[in-house]
């Protein structure tokens, strides 16, 4: 049973793709409305960038996924342990602070109900009843990762020690859990489908999505490879999310994830993960979180300084690019180096890649 985690080679195209997943939640913030309402622009093509939120599924699954394959057997002891939450610590939260803080110009301040953003906590309580608020409203996608992160150690030597047959059971009950309830698609609880989802906590209900990539992970660690060559699953999972918006589309949406990562995984070496791992491509996926975090206060900045023109509206698109390449160079890298450094850790290959959500 192998536990390599494929190294370098894995670094290119799990990271370029994340660019596409984060860019798709960008556009159905800022442009899928624009769209939707527009009678020139295709059906098919709306449906896709009003499923756009998808790409969160997406995150939350790799997120499992890399995080398996970096940590397995290797998150026992209180020093592991130690090591995982420093390495989370550097890679999610200063540009998490940021972020936060580049919309105070644009929050309505609520006194002690702003405290829970910034401990990453504001989005455990179900239905709003502590009236707790998120500035930055993407960043719910983290608070509900700190849930998991905190869940992962108990659940990464599980997933190790389940038979091959309890982990493809299990994978098809947390598909069907999602596909029945829609849970890959909440974000809010009260837009549940069911009474009793409307009081769980959502990082509960967006669980199955992190344990379907853990799962996908362990499998693919012993050596499982889905044969169907990446791209025919990438242009499946596009088609089916150009077909319908209803929230049970996100587990056909959580299940092509999974296998759009194995395939890439198991074949690191195909035209569709060597076109992944161009370098400019790697550097757009590895800005993607500063991308994710920051377009609203982007967007924000642009109606606030140059107005709400189509001309200008557009225009965030290149300004949010550009300035999430220069913070990933310029601020997450150094500051990241910075902690590791502090805390006398060297980072791992696997570490490298390891994802955010989004």
């Amino acid at each position: 049973m192998s536990n390599r985690t494929g190294g370098a080679d894995l670094i290119g195209p799990l990271t370029s793709i994340r660019f596409f997943a984060a860019f798709a939640v960008v556009l159905y913030h800022s442009g899928a409305a624009f769209a939707a309402a527009s009678p020139h622009i295709p059906i098919p093509l709306k449906t896709l960038l009003l499923n756009g939120y998808l790409g969160v599924t997406f995150f939350f699954v790799l997120s499992g996924f890399i995080l398996h394959l970096t940590y397995r057997g290797r998150i026992a002891t209180s020093k592991q342990v130690t090591r995982f939450g420093v390495a989370r610590f550097a890679r999610l939260y200063p540009v998490y602070l940021l972020a936060v803080l580049a919309m105070l110009p644009f929050a309505t301040l609520k006194g002690w109900a702003d405290v829970p953003q910034f401990l990453l906590l504001h989005w455990w309580i179900p239905n709003g009843a502590f009236g707790w608020t998120d500035w930055n409203m993407p960043t719910w996608t983290l608070s509900v990762e700190f849930f998991f992160y905190l869940c992962f150690p108990f659940l990464s030597r599980l997933a190790e020690k389940l038979g091959n047959g309890s982990l493809l059971g299990l994978t098809a009950a947390l598909l069907v859990f999602a596909a029945v309830t829609g849970s890959s698609a909440l974000i809010d609880n009260q837009y549940a489908l069911f009474a009793w989802m409307k009081w769980t906590p959502v990082p509960l209900l967006r669980l199955p999505e992190f344990l379907i990539g853990m799962f996908a992970a362990e499998l693919h660690l012993r050596g499982y490879r889905v044969r169907i060559p990446a791209w025919p699953i990438a242009l499946l999972l596009l088609a089916g999310l150009a077909v319908a918006t209803t929230p049970r589309i996100a587990a056909f949406a959580t299940a092509l994830s999974a296998l759009l990562i194995l395939a890439i995984a198991g074949d690191q070496h195909s035209r569709f993960a060597r076109a992944l791992s161009a370098r400019w491509l790697v550097l757009l996926g590895a800005a993607s979180y500063a991308l994710y975090l920051m377009h609203q206060p982007v967007h924000f900045a642009v109606l606030t300084l140059l107005g709400s023109s189509k001309a200008m509206v557009a225009l965030q698109y290149p300004i949010l690019i550009a300035g999430s390449v220069a913070l990933f160079l310029f601020y997450e890298e150094p500051v990241r180096e910075w902690i590791r450094k502090r805390a006398a850790m060297k980072p791992s290959i696997g570490e490298e890649i390891a994802a955010h959500p989004v």
